[in-house]
């Protein structure tokens, strides 16, 4: 199996050499913004402690019956445990409670993938913590979550804690002219808008970017009634939060005569110049910060998500 991780080459070598040293821990916290590649970096571990060849570059094969096995979904030993719905419940905590006090089938470990952890409701997190108490030998947990403040300090102090961060625009730019079919100007246009993300980045060339060089709506709306509308819009796009806040932010690189090179979206200039001439600084601020408040709001709490987004809609408007 074939893996193309872009950045984060340390944090590879880190875990390379834990299974080479075979030096494997019990449980693992990969923490990071959402697309920056925790899941990504989690399977190749996986994939890594589960690999049946003998590649002297210490990476997985991609020939051996467990990597097959892991490419089709179907390997025994790894298993993936992601939220209900809004949460990650106590049954599906003691599911793989029940699970991993066996033997693993066919690989060294039996390995679980816990995706938001951050959604752990209270019950889940009491429960999980017991095994990571006494954890099994033979077995490893890799959570994951976006915001490591929500992951309650006796969890955290039991598992190693591995940091995933976004990588320089330049340097992830220059990485996705190398493996993606785009020019310079599209991957760094990509690699700015995404803010060093890189599954963000690869979204944006794989949508279009033209796609995210149109002013959102919210902007110059003027009707609260539209907030409901747009709130909508909203919810349909994971990232649009973060992209609202690039908005934001030109308006006020521009009405602070920054260079335009600063710009996230230099080619809505004019409608951009345009537009700043009904915010205030204080306005802008404070948008940022209704949009920054309302992401931590969403990601942190059990609160309806379009119910969030209706409220700061309304309020920037």
């Amino acid at each position: 199996m074939a893996y193309t991780i872009i950045g984060h080459q340390n944090i590879i070598s880190q875990l390379n050499k834990a299974v080479k040293a075979e030096r494997v821990a019990g449980a693992y916290l990969f923490t990071g913004v959402q697309g920056v590649g925790k899941e990504t970096v989690a399977c190749y571990f996986a994939n890594l402690i589960l690999c049946q060849g003998t590649d002297e570059a210490l990476k997985p094969c991609g020939e051996c019956n467990a990597c097959r096995k892991i490419q089709n979904g179907n390997h025994p030993d790894l298993h993936f445990i992601r939220p209900d719905g809004s949460q990650i419940k106590i049954d599906q905590i003691r599911d793989m409670q029940q699970q991993i006090v066996y033997q693993p089938l066919e690989g060294p470990r039996k390995i679980y993938i816990l995706t938001n952890t951050e959604r752990l409701n209270d019950a889940a997190a009491n429960a999980i913590l017991k095994t990571l108490e006494e954890p099994p030998a033979a077995s490893t947990l890799i959570l994951l979550t976006e915001n490591i403040e929500t992951i309650i300090l006796t969890i955290r102090s039991r598992c190693q804690i591995i940091p995933l961060y976004p990588m320089h625009t330049k340097q992830l730019a220059t990485e996705l002219t190398k493996h993606f079919s785009v020019d310079e100007e599209t991957a760094s246009s990509a690699a700015i808008l995404s803010n060093g993300i890189v599954g963000k980045a690869i979204t944006l060339i794989e949508d279009g970017i033209s796609a995210h060089q149109k002013i959102p709506d919210i902007l110059s709306e003027t009707d609260p009634m539209a907030a409901f509308r747009i709130a909508e819009q909203l919810e349909k796009n994971p990232e649009s939060l973060d992209e609202l806040i690039t908005w934001y932010r030109d308006l006020l690189f521009l009405q602070q005569d920054a260079p335009i090179e600063l710009l996230t979206h230099p080619n809505a200039i004019d409608d951009l110049k345009e537009l700043v001439k009904g915010y205030s600084r204080l306005r802008i601020e404070r948008a940022i910060k209704n949009v920054l408040e309302t992401k931590s709001l969403i990601q942190n709490t059990f609160v309806t998500k379009i119910t969030a987004l209706e409220v700061m809609c309304l309020k920037l408007i």
